[in-house]
């Protein structure tokens, strides 16, 4: 007989100093996806995507479910990081939108996401 799924909800927090400000990223994870809150204070919810894989090799499924339909940042990394994790991914992106800022909290969250897998 097959080992039960773990079931709940498991909250993971980190922070990082980016372009002299410091960034708090807030996951909670589920069982096949998560949500990923960026910004640089709690108060502040003005985006929301989703991305997932689907049943086409290499297609990605996402939209925009809260804020501007264009938003660019939070559908971006969404798609990003549901292809590398094969889940639905929830994202929150709450920074001004940069060029320079937006490859730091990619690389940020990869680097986390190699040494913590299990709180993803």
């Amino acid at each position: 007989m097959a080992e039960p799924a773990p079931v709940g909800v498991h909250v993971y927090n980190f922070s990082d100093n980016l372009l002299q400000q410091v960034v708090h990223f807030h996951v909670v994870k589920l069982l096949d996806s998560f949500f990923l809150w960026i910004g640089t204070n709690a108060v502040s919810f003005s985006s929301l995507a989703v991305a997932m894989e689907t049943k086409m090799d290499g297609v990605l499924a996402s939209s925009s479910l809260l804020g501007e339909v264009s938003d660019t940042p939070s559908i971006s990394l969404a798609q990003k990081l549901a292809k590398k994790t094969k889940k639905q991914v929830f994202i929150s992106f709450n920074l001004p939108t940069s060029q320079m800022m937006l490859p730091l909290v990619e690389k940020r969250i990869i680097e986390e996401m190699n040494t913590h897998p299990e709180k993803f």
